[in-house]
């Protein structure tokens, strides 16, 4: 797993307290010379080594509409269904996420929004296998097969799905970047429960597995071929620990719809955005049919 970097505020407030003024004064210090505070902290903080990471982010829709009852419910209800999809991803999507040893390794990189988040992955792969195993559940509990009293209570789930490719570090234990605020900016422009993707995302899909349309036909050796999988491991034999054939598996898509939508201006930044459908066929616990579930919806309209 690709490391972040990590700066510690107590070290950086130091050297702006060193290289600055940092008494009240009297006097204006417009003309000041800054390149020795400018030039320490461009040393220091070396931007080309952010880390480029996948940010997912989920949102809960239209979720300041529901009762009070019931929003106090909404987020004990994605920590359930949050902490089954780590759950899953560790057992059904075992090659994908062998570097997560436990449920923790999702949470420590996951940021709370109350009403969903934004989950940071080392790649597009590993957030779209976390989003159909996310999905899955959110059907089955949609359709009263996973907390059905809770489902009268509550009601139904609706989401909204957003994914955005660049880079993050790390600031004491928080993490910040352009890819976690262009994902809330995306997030924050669909009103139509879709799965909206980012140019840097579509491009990474393009440049690794010739686009994002073949999705549905890549399997584990396939995966094995690319660069940031390198140092995963497939055991064969009578340890299958690796082998996701069994589980979750994207040769179980049965299609995979990308729509680009455009350019859209979200606080005076341009975002090139892609709506991108998924349908998935699979199935949890000892129901022994099938289930399809689909990821987002082929509706390109209603996004300014």
């Amino acid at each position: 797993m690709k490391k972040f970097k990590n700066y510690d505020i107590e070290e950086l407030t130091k050297i702006i307290s060193e290289k600055d003024i940092n008494d009240f004064s009297k006097f204006c210090h417009e003309d000041v010379d800054e390149s020795d505070l400018l030039n320490k902290l461009v040393e220091e903080i070396d931007t080309d080594k952010f880390a480029e990471k996948t940010v997912l982010g989920i949102d809960i829709y239209h979720y300041s509409q529901y009762k009070p009852l019931e929003q106090s419910l909404i987020p004990v209800l994605f920590k359930v269904i949050y902490h089954k999809t780590c759950d899953l991803c560790l057992s059904n999507s075992s090659y994908i996420f062998q570097h997560y040893r436990t449920p923790e390794t999702f949470s420590k990189m996951f940021i709370n929004s109350g009403d969903g988040g934004f989950q940071i992955f080392d790649t597009p792969i590993h957030a779209t296998a976390f989003v159909i195993n996310f999905q899955m559940i959110v059907r089955y509990y949609n359709s009263f097969r996973f907390f059905p009293k809770l489902r009268k209570i509550v009601g139904p789930l609706s989401l909204r799905y957003a994914m955005t490719h660049d880079k993050i570090y790390k600031l004491d234990k928080n993490y910040f970047g352009p890819a976690i605020i262009n994902n809330a900016r995306v997030l924050i422009k669909d009103s139509l429960n879709r799965f909206l993707l980012d140019e840097n995302t579509h491009r990474w899909f393009l440049y690794q597995i010739n686009g994002i349309e073949n999705l549905q036909y890549v399997s584990i050796s396939q995966l094995q071929e690319l660069a940031t999988f390198a140092d995963y491991k497939r055991i064969d034999g009578e340890n299958h620990i690796y082998v996701d054939s069994k589980g979750f598996d994207f040769e179980k898509m049965i299609s995979c719809d990308i729509q680009k939508i455009g350019d859209i201006m979200a606080k005076k930044t341009t975002l090139t955005i892609y709506n991108l459908h998924l349908q998935y066929k699979g199935f949890l616990g000892d129901g022994k049919y099938k289930t399809v579930i689909s990821v987002g919806n082929l509706n390109t309209t209603g996004i300014s």
